[in-house]
């Protein structure tokens, strides 16, 4: 009897284990056993659909975005962007590997390049192709239509595009905060890399053309000018005041000597003998450097009177024996030189303990990953160096038959005179930081949508995908594309997401790899089933409505109960 009872008691306990948690104990269990954290992106808990809902997600949202792109603008427009759809979604696999994460986030770098590119090509490309098409104009009442006509299939691509990096996204499953906002992160230091060489480039290159042809022509000019800026600080002209300059100097030394003496481990360099008089000492030197921070702060603005009066004014002003002294000091060679010294030592000395703070708390793999991105910007000035001589002249050809015939006039000769003046190597470069400076734009932008909740943490994939597909069905009408293709690419961006979400919720509690094709098959059939029906109804009421007039009696009865009766199916939709 005990023992009837006890298998009693035991049945209830397993009959109360909710299905999720054990399906996702064995996911757990294995996870343990090999180290490994599960990343948001690579199961349930990250919105991760299943196989199946994955493959509907990418086959629909591909289908209609290629058919909207391809229907608003040229066929250029659809291969690029489907190749930025890829490239993007594998930057974010990249970005959220755990092994071999290093040679993963600068091969994420580099494709930052990718990523701008196909996106300039692909929207920028059919801008410039339409644009070239409906210019010029016989008529002045043709430049509106034919605007909105250009504005309208422009934004087509851009939700197709969108729609696509939604899709492919969902596949790998890595379209979260965490992985955007990472790559975001990456984007940017990749840009300010190939930035800070494309201003030396442009700089040494102004340099070199206004130096004459003798001068070198990349780093001498840069080197000659800031050797110059160093001596014109450290020896300006004698017999005058130079109180701003002098005053920026004593500033800068005070606020590095403060963060420097700040930063060092005097408690851990100290012995126990010397412990309070070394702590005592520093913290006396930071207090100094401090207060006198804050005295130069507020004597900044005294010190711009010398650029409202004239020398002979300021010494009758001043006495010329105060005048003298404040000439005497602000202009020493040997004080200013100190100055600027103790600045860089003490700037070099906070620096190298922040680096090896950094060092010494993480490890050396995650050092390694922290500079990565870096060489990435490097690899991408590489590039740029290699290639510059050969991927010129066709960019330039490409834009110049893309544009208008007076633009492609205008543009061939400006570009030309500018690539004739900085050289081809700077202009290369400039654009490639320019384009991986897009990439960094629209990861931010991605990332603050993502941040902001606008895309569910349960499906961010499907939700992008949908999104786009629905934005650019919404500007197709505007583009010329028929009305079977916008009412089609409608219903697929509802298919879409209610599959995604469906899919991602299958995930959650059976895991992403089970076998789930048949509930979701007859999800998706039902769903499919419901937005063709809705569509069929719209192109009826269409129909009607074009042929009817709002003076007819008949047709606002109906038009009235066509939008009530849609609007009940919304709410029902929603619920």
């Amino acid at each position: 009897m005990a023992d009837e009872h006890a298998r009693d008691a035991a049945t209830d306990d397993a009959a109360a284990i909710p299905p999720a948690t054990a399906a996702d104990s064995p996911g757990e269990s294995r996870a343990g056993a090999s180290g490994a954290v599960e990343r948001s992106g690579e199961s349930g808990g990250g919105g991760a659909p299943t196989r199946a809902s994955a493959a509907v997600v990418l086959v629909v949202s591909l289908a209609a975005a290629v058919a909207l792109i391809g229907g608003a603008g040229p066929t250029l427009s659809v291969v690029v962007a489907v190749a930025h759809a890829a490239v993007f979604a594998a930057s974010l696999w990249l970005v959220d590997r755990d092994r071999w994460r290093g040679p993963a986030t600068a091969a994420a770098g580099v494709l930052a390049l990718g990523v701008g590119a196909s996106f300039a090509v692909a929207v920028g490309y059919a801008f410039l192709d339409l644009l070239a098409a409906a210019y010029p104009v016989t008529a002045v009442s043709q430049i509106r239509p034919r605007g909105l006509r250009i504005v309208s299939a422009t934004a087509v691509v851009l939700g197709g595009t969108l729609a696509l990096v939604g899709g492919f996204a969902t596949v790998s499953g890595r379209l979260h905060s965490g992985t955007v906002w990472a790559y975001a992160k990456l984007a940017v230091k990749t840009f300010v890399v190939s930035l800070v060489a494309a201003a030396v480039m442009l700089l040494t290159a102004l340099f070199a053309r206004f130096g004459g042809a003798s001068e070198a022509p990349v780093f001498a000019p840069l080197v000659e000018r800031v050797g110059r800026a160093v001596g014109a600080v450290v020896a300006p002209v004698p017999g005058r005041t130079h109180l701003l300059t002098f005053a920026l100097l004593v500033a800068a030394a005070s606020l590095t000597v403060a963060r420097g003496v700040d930063a060092l481990p005097v408690a851990e360099l100290s012995t126990p003998r010397t412990d309070d008089r070394v702590e005592a000492a520093a913290e006396a030197v930071v207090r100094g450097a401090r207060r006198t921070l804050v005295g130069t702060a507020f004597a900044l603005p005294l010190t711009l009177v010398e650029f409202v009066l004239v020398p002979a004014d300021l010494r009758s002003l001043v006495t010329p024996g105060v005048y003298g002294v404040l000439a005497a000091v602000t202009a020493s060679h040997a004080l200013r030189a100190l100055l600027l010294a103790t600045a860089l030592v003490a700037g070099g000395t906070a620096a190298a303990v922040w680096l090896l703070g950094r060092l010494a708390r993480g490890r050396a793999a995650d050092a390694v990953v922290a500079l990565t991105p870096f060489l990435g910007g490097g690899a991408v000035v590489a590039l740029a160096v290699a290639l510059h001589g050969v991927v010129l002249s066709p960019t330039l050809s490409f834009v110049a038959d893309a544009l208008p015939g007076a633009f492609e006039t205008t543009f061939t000769r400006q570009s030309g005179a500018v690539v004739e003046f900085y050289g081809s190597l700077p202009v290369v470069t400039t654009l490639a930081a320019v384009l991986v400076g897009m990439t960094a734009a629209l990861s931010l932008a991605l990332a603050l949508v993502a941040s902001a909740g606008a895309l569910p943490e349960s499906a961010p994939g499907p939700a992008l995908a949908a999104l786009g597909t629905f934005v650019a069905a919404a500007f197709a009408t505007g583009a010329g594309v028929g009305a079977p293709l916008v009412l089609g690419a409608v219903v697929a961006s509802f298919v879409v997401w209610d599959a995604g979400e469906y899919g991602a919720a299958l995930g959650r509690e059976v895991g992403t790899a089970a076998d789930t094709l048949a509930p979701e098959s007859v999800h998706v059939g039902a769903t499919l089933a419901v937005g063709a029906g809705g569509a069929v109804l719209a192109a009826a009421v269409h129909r009607v409505a074009a042929n009817a007039t709002i003076a007819d009696v008949t047709t606002v009865p109906f038009a009235l109960a066509v939008v009530v009766a849609g609007l009940l199916l919304l709410v029902a939709a929603l619920r």
